[in-house]
């Protein structure tokens, strides 16, 4: 990920594989605010309607550029001229990865969510002009070095309880939350959807000409519309989470101990014990020793079963890179079909990403 800008900037490009986001920081008015909710009571809630309907005036009308420090809201801009606004979060004590993979205090933490990913503040500490920069919290737990792998997986000590509780509080469990929304927030989102304001709007000019015949077949219809909708957005909602919903007991090693826990409860940086009869992969992880025959299938399409190798000392100076080194990563989704060792040594692999979805607002919901 690369990016361009910094904290006493207004404006930051973010380039990601084949993405590009443009990220623009804004923060609320005090007068702007006023104007707005005096406006929406003038029109009986028109006036924000129109504004949810609209983002960029919503963003225009109520809120005024600032520097990445101050702001509230981040506006973003994708390569395909999509846009979306979402807050910045804020909570003060918390504690960041730093580059060799330990865990730093720092006074305030800031991201926000763009797509079920979570973008943090880094600051930055080569340039001080540059101020900061943005990064997801995988990006975090892919610029470790090698070294610092390598190291962690021959200590075999594994973290202690109190690394594991700092990690899960930046980088969340190890699951993805499909969030069920209310029955009655899917049917006010649709009922205030253009289409069928324009129904209702249309319903009352039919009833106040008499026309009750017509007018109450549109409302038939259009509450059967909205009713089919609301019920396909909740199935499909449903159906989501249980096909994401996957957990199951891994061995790994905390404080010198193997242990074990549930897949949901893994770090970036613990040390995971593959067992010899394989199973299914539940984060990213780096093979450490020995070497495994995984099925890539679900993420490749090759039915052939491939070999994984474990990460050696020719990279020890390198910073870890999932696309160089991926014949050392045994990916999320895939079957460890089986694994080979020596002299009785388990094969480690510690996790470097695990996969949190925070249960977050719609991005249709306005702000």
């Amino acid at each position: 990920m690369v990016e361009a800008g910094g904290a006493r900037r207004h404006r930051i490009t973010l380039e990601s594989g084949d993405h590009t986001l443009t990220l623009l920081a804004f923060r609320t008015g005090p007068l702007r605010t006023v104007l707005f909710y005096v406006l929406t009571i003038l029109t009986l809630g028109i006036f924000r309607l129109i504004l949810h309907w609209k983002q960029k005036w919503n963003v225009k009308f109520r809120m005024v550029p600032c520097t990445f420090e101050a702001a509230e809201y981040i506006y973003i801009v994708d390569n395909h001229n999509v846009t979306e606004l979402q807050p910045v979060q804020r909570k003060r004590n918390a504690t960041i990865p730093t580059e060799n993979g330990e865990m730093r205090s720092v006074d305030e933490l800031r991201w926000f969510v763009y797509r079920k990913l979570e973008y943090v503040w880094l600051e930055s500490d080569e340039n001080a002009s540059e101020g900061g920069f943005w990064k997801t919290s995988s990006d975090i737990a892919y610029r470790i070095p090698c070294r610092s792998l390598l190291r962690a997986s021959e200590s075999n000590h594994g973290l202690s309880l109190d690394e594991v509780m700092r990690r899960l509080a930046f980088y969340g469990r190890n699951e993805i939350v499909v969030q069920l929304r209310s029955i009655g927030h899917l049917l006010f989102m649709e009922v205030i959807t253009p289409f069928y304001v324009f129904q209702i709007f249309s319903v009352t000019v039919w009833y106040n000409d008499e026309y009750a015949y017509y007018a109450s077949l549109i409302v038939v219809l259009s509450v059967c519309s909205i009713v089919m909708d609301v019920y396909q957005i909740r199935t499909q909602e449903m159906r989501l989470r249980s096909m994401v919903h996957s957990t199951e007991e891994v061995e790994v090693i905390r404080d010198g101990k193997e242990v074990t826990i549930g897949s949901e409860q893994l770090v970036p940086g613990d040390i995971l014990l593959i067992p010899p009869h394989g199973c299914l992969m539940q984060c990213d992880s780096v093979l450490m020793n020995g070497t495994v025959i995984v099925n890539e299938s679900v993420l490749t399409g090759e039915s052939v079963p491939i070999t994984k190798v474990a990460l050696t000392d020719e990279t020890h100076d390198a910073v870890f890179n999932i696309e160089k080194n991926s014949k050392n990563v045994l990916f999320c989704g895939t079957q460890v079909l089986q694994t080979r060792f020596y002299r009785g040594r388990k094969v480690k692999s510690p996790p470097t990403a695990v996969y949190d979805a925070p249960p977050v607002p719609p991005p249709d919901e306005p702000p």
